[in-house]
Order: C-alpha cells, then sequence, then structure tokens
C-alpha cells in the first residue's frame, strides 16, 4: 500500500513543483515579454535566476510613469501593501540586523501612497532608493528613460537576507547583485503593459542551494503585489482625478514631514 501511494505522491510534488517554479519565472508575461531582450539586462549580463512579470493597466505611459519615480522605502512605498503575513516576514528580516543599523526605522506596516507625490518626481540616474535603513540595502538607479525605463540595480540586498554573524563572516562570503527593471510598453492611447524583469546572481554555491528553492515564490507574491498595487493605484488616480483638501497624511519613520495621502472622493 505504501509502495502504490508513493509514486502518485511523488508526481503530485513534482508537479506542484514545476507549477511554483513556472509562475515564479512568468506570472502575466507572454511568450514574447519572457523571451525577448529588455533594457536593464546588461546590467547583470549571466543571471542564475531571471523573472518576467507583467500586467495590463488602464491608462496611457504618461499616467503611470509617476507611479514608478515615487517608489522606494520613506519616498511612495513599493505597492506591495501589507498583509497579516508580511509584518512576520519583516520582524525576521529586522532581526538580522545589527544593533547599530535599526537607526529609528520601523517594518513597512502602512499602505503605500496612493496619491502622486510631486517632491519625489525628479528621479535621475546615481540616485539612491533605500529598502531598508540607512545603511542596509538600497537600490542605484541604474537607467532612466522617462515614459519608458526605470532600472534599479542592488548588490546589498542579498546579504540582508541572513543574520548578522553569517553576513559579517569573511570566509562565508555571501555577496550578490540583482536588478529591478521596470519596462512600459504603450498598447494604445489608454493602455500600458508595465513589465517588471527581475535578474540576479549571488553566492557562494552552498548558499545558493539553499536558499535558490526559496527564490521563486518570493518573488511571484512580491512582484504580483506590487504589480497589482500599481494597477490599483493608476486606475483608481483616473476614475478619481480631482484632489480634495482632507489633511489625512501617511508617516514613514525615520522622516520628519508627513507625505499627503489621497482620500475617498479624490
Amino acid at each position: 500500500m505504501r509502495n502504490k501511494l508513493l509514486l502518485p505522491g511523488l508526481l503530485a510534488a513534482a508537479s506542484g513543483a514545476y507549477l511554483l517554479r513556472r509562475m515564479g519565472r512568468r506570472w502575466g508575461a507572454s511568450d514574447d515579454e519572457v523571451h525577448r531582450s529588455m533594457p536593464g539586462d546588461e546590467l547583470i549580463a549571466h543571471p542564475m535566476v531571471e523573472t518576467t512579470h507583467a500586467i495590463t493597466i488602464q491608462a496611457s505611459v504618461a499616467e503611470v510613469w509617476p507611479w514608478l519615480v515615487q517608489m522606494g522605502m520613506d519616498r511612495g512605498g513599493w505597492y506591495s501593501d501589507p498583509e497579516w503575513w508580511d509584518g512576520l516576514v519583516e520582524k525576521v528580516l529586522w532581526s538580522f540586523l545589527a544593533r547599530e543599523e535599526k537607526t529609528g526605522y520601523s517594518i513597512r506596516a502602512e499602505p503605500s501612497a496612493e496619491r502622486i507625490i510631486a517632491k519625489f518626481q525628479d528621479l535621475k540616474v546615481g540616485d539612491i532608493m533605500l529598502d531598508g535603513p540607512p545603511g542596509t540595502a538600497f537600490f542605484t538607479v541604474a537607467a532612466l528613460e522617462e515614459n519608458r525605463v526605470l532600472a534599479l540595480y542592488s548588490n546589498s540586498h542579498v546579504r540582508y537576507i541572513v543574520p548578522n554573524a553569517l553576513r559579517d563572516n569573511p570566509s562565508l562570503n555571501i555577496q550578490g547583485e540583482f536588478s529591478w527593471v521596470f519596462i512600459l510598453d504603450e498598447m494604445d492611447a489608454n493602455a500600458t503593459r508595465l513589465i517588471l524583469r527581475t535578474r540576479v546572481n549571488y553566492g557562494p554555491r552552498v548558499f545558493r542551494v539553499l536558499t535558490r528553492p526559496f527564490f521563486w515564490p518570493v518573488d511571484f507574491v512580491l512582484a504580483r503585489k506590487m504589480l497589482q498595487g500599481i494597477k490599483w493605484r493608476v486606475e483608481q488616480r483616473k476614475l478619481q482625478p480631482v484632489e480634495l483638501s482632507s489633511g489625512l497624511v501617511h508617516k514613514y519613520h525615520g522622516k520628519e514631514e508627513p507625505i499627503a495621502q489621497g482620500v475617498e472622493g479624490e
């Protein structure tokens, strides 16, 4: 009886692993989008992992672009609005930081901005986008073509997904790089394809073997939430174009100035 159940169980596990890997590699993307070269691919020319995710937004490229350039921690956020389990993940990652790295920034427990923020629209190549307390994980703007491409590069993130004791152990030499490239493809005057291409290299080998199975589901969930968050904001903004003064604010920890948020009826 046990042998009769073994083969179906192995087949189910293999099918589940294949489906998870496929979703992780290409949620929402067409065959053409997955296989064609994209702007920013040159940032990591020979990636160990590549994913392509995409979504259609009922808006022009010019209406989507401002939401991209204001992204970042202590800016407009990453649009992957927190759910109950996000807090648990953030607390684990927070515990990996050294004491001196915990500089008053809190975990991201609040929704991202729901309006375009003028002071964050002047983004340029070389600018830094924080993704953690200062001195920890961050992106550098590697390329920017208005209404077309925003390429972010990081060689800091990989080190901060492990505890401090391991991260700073020279014998382990944990290191890596990855790119997030957002591409806007105009479908027509009122529809845009937003494509997110992720490319990753990291090591050493044993670290890669232990962590790679977790990459696909994590990338799938984060990319899907972020793209859906952008789509919802852009399309809601089109439906409610008139701003009302409300006094409602959104505060990011570690920042003196609150960021005004849109409200119902905006």
